[in-house]
């Protein structure tokens, strides 16, 4: 998977903030989730929902599946995630994933090239050379 996600410092006033296995997993599905409509096997996954198990949640994390259950339930709890469990798989949804991810967004024309990227970098590094002297 390619690409980047909004992370935002407000993060750090966040009610799970400091809960390292609820954190973990609400940015592990931040990552995970799409970020356009998919199919899989005849059913539409939304954006911002993704296909997983508890056992690939745990393989992925490095979190045991008591630890997954127990930081789903409490990301279920204050509606973060939504959780659709099925025999063979779970859908896990980020609620309010417009809110994380779109919010402002600019179009990729709109993004700086690789050249003009490499530009400001070394404008800004004789910047901090020219200011440190």
């Amino acid at each position: 998977m390619t690409g980047y996600i909004k992370f935002f410092r407000q993060i750090e006033n966040w009610e799970w903030y400091k809960d390292v296995n609820a954190f973990k997993l609400f940015l592990h599905c931040l990552i995970k989730a799409n970020y356009q409509d998919k199919e899989w096997k005849g059913i539409i996954i939304k954006k911002g929902s993704f296909i997983t198990s508890l056992d690939n949640l745990a393989f992925e994390t490095g979190l045991t599946k008591k630890q997954i259950r127990t930081a789903l339930d409490k990301l279920k709890r204050t509606r973060e995630v939504a959780h659709e469990g099925h025999s063979q798989y779970s859908i896990i949804t980020v609620n309010n994933w417009d809110k994380f991810q779109e919010e402002g967004t600019q179009n990729i024309t709109e993004r700086a090239t690789t050249k003009e990227y490499k530009e400001i970098r070394n404008n800004n590094i004789k910047n901090v050379i020219i200011y440190m002297s």
